[in-house]
């Protein structure tokens, strides 16, 4: 029998729930992206924008307030406002692309409504996300098509593409609501202490990727044994493999974004010596240092429009 990882379960263990800082593009009404798994930000979060989230291909936990359950291939989810969530694949070592996340000020749209009629829809759908709902049936995967199509699609028509998402969703005709009445009535995301100390080890870590979890233990306050316990029941990880998530992180940025050396880049993401940062890039990624900016510059070669030429 498989066992889902030890989780939150009710609102008072989420108070442990980070808050991502989620910045939308200039000009944009939402934000979309596709991430590997597992990386820095699949953590157990919360955040003000909504999140409608598609897994293509992959199965594992879901996580939404105090629901726990798994998940199949086509997943669809929309969660709410400052919402707690995660999604988990045991034992992955790398799945590349595994989530599509389209985050969106719900709040903010909802008040041009009156204006920008066609988000109306937000306003009714409210009730759901603030529980969080699973869309099931065929339906899921119609519209995890038009998530991919919309992460594609550059061009005018966007907007248009979203708010069909949106109204694909209010009108699936099977859905799932997920935390239950009572976590979403007494769930407060600022009351809790762990919280901010264990969102503040991972900005430590971001930004200094080399510390030992002593020290970031002792930076934030806790003795190193507390600090290991809440930091793999917030992150679903032992310190050492969210560490080391975030120094590849790190690696990847500076080997598709820059022209230091391999050697220099190893030491500045935070390793102590090539040997191991090249069998544990290895592992996060399923390249070397040096296949990965490769790829990563023939992948932005491609993204450059040529000129038009006249025939």
């Amino acid at each position: 029998m498989t066992v889902a990882p030890d989780f939150p379960r009710t609102a008072s263990d989420a108070f442990t729930a980070t808050r991502e800082q989620i910045v939308l593009p200039g000009g944009m009404s939402y934000l979309i992206r596709r991430d590997d798994y597992p990386n820095p930000i699949c953590i157990w979060n919360y955040h003000p924008e909504w999140e409608i989230h598609y897994i293509p291909d992959a199965q594992g936990f879901a996580y939404v307030g105090d629901y726990v359950g798994p998940f199949k291939p086509g997943h669809l989810m929309l969660t709410g406002t400052n919402l707690p969530h995660n999604w988990i694949t045991p034992g992955a070592p790398h799945l590349p692309g595994r989530d599509l996340v389209l985050q969106f000020d719900a709040d903010a749209l909802i008040g041009v409504r009156s204006v920008c009629p066609e988000f109306d829809v937000l306003y009714r759908l409210k009730p759901l996300a603030d529980r969080g709902i699973e869309i099931l049936g065929p339906e899921a995967e119609a519209i995890g098509t038009k998530i991919i199509n919309l992460n594609q699609h550059q061009g005018g028509s966007r907007l248009g593409l979203f708010i069909e998402i949106l109204e694909s969703i209010e009108a699936a005709p099977q859905k799932r609501l997920l935390a239950s009445e009572h976590f979403t009535a007494t769930y407060n995301d600022l009351s809790d202490r762990r919280h901010r100390r264990i969102d503040r080890a991972i900005q430590i870590m971001q930004s200094n990727p080399g510390a030992s979890m002593n020290e970031v233990a002792g930076l934030v306050g806790l003795e190193s044994s507390a600090f290991s316990r809440a930091f793999r029941r917030l992150t679903g990880m032992k310190f050492s493999a969210y560490s080391r998530s975030v120094r590849v992180w790190r690696a990847r940025t500076l080997l598709a974004e820059s022209d230091m050396p391999i050697t220099d880049i190893c030491f500045e993401a935070g390793f102590n010596n090539l040997s191991n940062f090249n069998r544990y890039f290895r592992v996060e990624t399923g390249l070397t240092p040096r296949d990965y900016r490769r790829a990563a510059r023939i992948r932005a070669r491609s993204m450059i429009t040529p000129s038009l030429k006249p025939g």
